[in-house]
């Protein structure tokens, strides 16, 4: 599920290839994607997309952020229905 995540839906991550014989991932895959990431220009686009998410997160969790009204609503909820508990 991660990893349908990161790389189909948010397309931040690489997806490497099983060999076909034991289903296990090769030196050789691994090398691949870590030549296209570090010097291809298969990295290029997951850096762009990462520092997009960076800045969704950090403008969600400013002062005034979404995630910061969001969890003012949740405080106010609570104190609306606030019990006694003896």
């Amino acid at each position: 599920m991660h990893t349908e995540m990161l790389t189909k839906q948010f397309k931040i991550a690489f997806r490497p290839k099983k060999n076909e014989n034991d289903g296990l991932i090769g030196r050789e895959e691994i090398a691949k994607l870590v030549r296209d990431l570090i010097i291809g220009e298969g990295g290029k686009p997951l850096g762009h997309k990462a520092r997009e998410l960076k800045e969704a997160a950090v403008t969600a969790t400013s002062e005034h952020g979404s995630s910061a009204k969001s969890l003012a609503q949740v405080i106010q909820i609570w104190k609306n229905h606030e019990t006694v508990i003896p």
